[in-house]
C-alpha cells in the first residue's frame, strides 16, 4: 500500500475517530493483533560527506550533510554522519555493515551519499579518501541486512548508473542524474536540504517530509533553477521504487524533541508498516477478516496522529530558511 493510498483510507478513519467525542480522545479502540508498541520499527541513517575538491564545494557538502543529519535526528532516527578521513572506504563499510548487522526486519535503513561520483562506462564510484567504493560494494555491504524497507540516496554526479545496481525489491534508490552520463557536478543534494527546511515539500500535510515528498520537491526546484537561469540541465534526478514510507524531516524541527512525541510518531510508522504487512497477507485472508484488521488498524493510526497533533499544535512554527543556492551575482 503506497503512502498515498493510507492517506486517503486514513482520512476515512480519521472522521470516525472524530465522530466518536472525546471519549475517542481517552480510550483506546479494541484493536486485534495488533504490533507491540514497545517494539516499534526503527529508522537508521547513514550519511556520507565525500570529496569535495574545491572549498565551495566543501562548504556546500558539510552544510548538505549537516542539514540532513540535523532533520534525520529531529524525527527520531538514529543517524551517523561519516565526514572527512571517517568518510573513507572502510568508514562507509564498517558503518553499513553495523547498521545492517542491528537492524530488524520491521525497521528501515537509509544511505545517504553527498558529493562527487564517477562513472567508467562500467561502475558507479563515490568519491572519498582513499580508494573510492563502487555501487557494487554499496550492494554488498547492505546485502546481509533484514530491514525490509531501505532506502538509497546517491546525491552525486553521475549516481545515476547506480540505479540498476542497487535496485533490490524493498529498496527504494533516488540519484540526482539519471544515468552515468550526466557527470558534471551536482546540484540536487542542495535542494534535496532545502526541502528538508521548507514546510511546502510537506504536500500531505502531516508535519513530516517524506524522502519521496523530499525527492519531488528537489525535482521541481532544480528544474526551476535550470530554467530561470537558461542553463540547459545537466542532471535529471531519478526515483525508482516507493520512497513514501521513509520520513527524512519533521516541518518544526527546531522542537524540543520529547521522547513522547517521538514514542507518538514511531507508533504512527509502526501502523502504517501493519497496514503494508496487511495487504501482503491479503490474498490469504477472507473479506471479513481482511477488512476487519484493516479497519483496527486505521482507527488506531488516526488516534494516534490525533494524539500527536494535539501535543504539537500549541508549538511555535519554525523560522524557515533557504540555504544552498547559487549567488546570483557569481
Amino acid at each position: 500500500m503506497t503512502r498515498l493510498h493510507v492517506f486517503v483510507m486514513f482520512a476515512i478513519a480519521a472522521g470516525i475517530v472524530s465522530s466518536l467525542g472525546r471519549a475517542a480522545e481517552t480510550q483506546t479502540p479494541a484493536v486485534t493483533a495488533l504490533p507491540d508498541a514497545k517494539h516499534h520499527p526503527q529508522a537508521r541513517i547513514l550519511i556520507v560527506t565525500g570529496l569535495a575538491g574545491e572549498p565551495d564545494y566543501a562548504r556546500e557538502f558539510a552544510q548538505q550533510g549537516d542539514a540532513s543529519a540535523r532533520h534525520a535526528e529531529a524525527t527520531g532516527a538514529t543517524v551517523t554522519l561519516l565526514t572527512e578521513e571517517n568518510a573513507g572506504r572502510e568508514g562507509i563499510r564498517a558503518a553499513i555493515e553495523t547498521m545492517a548487522r542491528e537492524s530488524k526486519a520491521s525497521d528501515r535503513i537509509v544511505v545517504q551519499l553527498i558529493g562527487h561520483g564517477t562513472f567508467d562506462g562500467e561502475h558507479y564510484r563515490f568519491n572519498v579518501p582513499g580508494p573510492d567504493p563502487t555501487a557494487e560494494d554499496l550492494a554488498a555491504w547492505l546485502k546481509p541486512a533484514t530491514a525490509k524497507r531501505q532506502l538509497a540516496v546517491i546525491a552525486t554526479s553521475a549516481s545515476g548508473a547506480a540505479q540498476d545496481v542497487l535496485a533490490q525489491a524493498g529498496r527504494a534508490v533516488i540519484t540526482a542524474t539519471r544515468h552515468g552520463r550526466e557527470r558534471n557536478a551536482s546540484l540536487f543534494g542542495g535542494f534535496w536540504a532545502l526541502a528538508l527546511d521548507s514546510p511546502g515539500a510537506d504536500v500531505d500535510k502531516d508535519d513530516r517530509i517524506s524522502a519521496d515528498e523530499a525527492f519531488r520537491f528537489a525535482e521541481r526546484a532544480l528544474a526551476a533553477y535550470y530554467e530561470d537561469h537558461q542553463r540547459i540541465a545537466t542532471e535529471h534526478p531519478r526515483l525508482e521504487g516507493d520512497a513514501g514510507s521513509f520520513i527524512v524531516a519533521r516541518t518544526r524541527p527546531g522542537e524540543p524533541v520529547e521522547p513522547e512525541l517521538l514514542h507518538l510518531v514511531g507508533r504512527v510508522d509502526e501502523l502504517t508498516a501493519a497496514i503494508d504487512e496487511l495487504k501482503t497477507d491479503r490474498r490469504v485472508l477472507t473479506d471479513d477478516d481482511y477488512f476487519a484488521r484493516l479497519q483496527d488498524l486505521l482507527l488506531e493510526l488516526a488516534r494516534v496522529d490525533q494524539e500527536l497533533k494535539l501535543k504539537q499544535q500549541d508549538s511555535p512554527e519554525p523560522e524557515v530558511r533557504v540555504p544552498f543556492l547559487e549567488d546570483d551575482s557569481q
